[in-house]
């Protein structure tokens, strides 16, 4: 390492040091130099810290532990971008307190691919899930970054969609289709029910980010900070579900101070789960009600489907599921209790039916019959 790319991957190890407060630092001397300020002397920057802290900041001064940190690092097959680093996304170096540096596993989007994030609540409806999984997997076929936080709930239905989009389109290798933030380091599935599309993410379908390092687990006070990541690192914000309380507030928050527009997906008037987005869209969010919605707002011209019938093959799960479905319109809820298969998988097949021209949306949670 240089010393500036070691200044910086010191201030983002030391844990007494938070993303603002490496600002400060950064603002009132050169980064080559910060390594070499006694903790002690924090406070004369305007630094409030105690003993603990100060131990911990005197602890990562040395060049040596540095430089055993760093290379365990890239033995994990992880990637340190200091904010001076080319790599490193345009979008955060503008923030009010830019990460002294991010951490990725995987491959970051390319500058010109158009990223949208997309956040709901972890209890969210099958509803919420159903919407989740259909606008990540469109957003991700039309060649968008899907944007999120791994989270349970709508983060992961959305980049679970995401990453299905990769076996129906062929971007050529290294296709970013999803980029997770995560509140812990780079290494942490945060929570271990998803390590699975960690490992697709990680492993070629896209990425995940973080400005904690190696081996950091997440506290709860990570996440809200993580989440404005998410917000500034997608050109709008997609709500897909939230209740009236739900902590997608603070991204939305983040959006609108960072002037990103806010799109939200309207529900039913009764239902908790969407109260909070129809809030949203009272009080000027965009309405989102299909993904040309936010097609049109980044400028990408929406092409009319004119792929032939073909004769189709079915897997026994296809198969199954397609023996539920009637010229009647029949809602997720129902598929589910007819065939015992998770949530998952159902919506995983039915956005193959869709996509071998068996079966059709009647409406947003109902499905009919498409083949005559």
């Amino acid at each position: 390492m240089d010393p500036r790319e070691q200044a910086y991957f010191f201030l983002s190890q030391v844990a007494a040091i938070s993303a603002g407060r490496s600002r400060r630092l950064l603002l009132q001397c050169d980064a080559s130099e910060i390594a070499d300020i006694p903790g002690k002397e924090l406070y004369g920057y305007g630094i409030e810290t105690d003993l603990n802290e100060i131990a911990v900041y005197e602890r990562f001064r040395n060049p040596e532990l540095l430089t055993e940190l760093y290379e365990k690092t890239l033995e994990k097959g992880i990637r340190f971008l200091s904010m001076e680093h080319p790599d490193y996304p345009q979008e955060f170096r503008f923030l009010p307190d830019p990460p002294a540096g991010i951490y990725v596993k995987g491959k970051l989007p390319e500058k010109t691919q158009h990223r949208v994030s997309v956040v709901g609540s972890r209890r969210c409806s099958n509803y919420g899930k159903e919407c989740a999984f259909f606008f990540g997997r469109q957003l991700a076929e039309a060649g968008i970054c899907v944007v999120s936080g791994l989270a349970l709930g709508v983060d992961g239905y959305a980049e679970s969609g995401a990453a299905g989009a990769a076996s129906a389109q062929d971007f050529g290798a290294g296709h970013c289709f999803s980029a997770a933030i995560l509140g812990g380091g780079p290494d942490q599935c945060y929570p271990k029910e998803n390590i699975g599309l960690y490992r697709r993410l990680t492993e070629g379908l896209g990425c995940v980010i973080s400005e904690k390092p190696a081996g950091y687990t997440a506290r709860a006070y990570d996440f809200p900070k993580r989440n404005r990541l998410i917000s500034a690192y997608g050109e709008c914000l997609a709500v897909v579900e939230a209740s009236e309380r739900s902590g997608t507030h603070t991204t939305v928050e983040y959006a609108l101070d960072y002037g990103r527009e806010v799109f939200a997906v309207p529900g039913g008037i009764g239902e908790r789960m969407s109260l909070g987005c129809n809030e949203l869209i009272k009080n000027g969010a965009q309405i989102l009600t299909c993904p040309e919605d936010i097609l049109q707002y980044l400028g990408i011209k929406v092409q009319k489907d004119t792929r032939k019938p073909v004769k189709i093959s079915l897997t026994p799960e296809e198969k199954t599921v397609l023996g539920l479905i009637s010229q009647d319109a029949v809602s997720v809820d129902e598929i589910i209790e007819g065939t015992g298969f998770p949530v998952s998988l159902v919506l995983e097949i039915l956005i193959r039916l869709e996509m071998k021209g068996a079966v059709r949306k009647n409406s947003v949670s109902g499905y009919v019959l498409a083949l005559t």
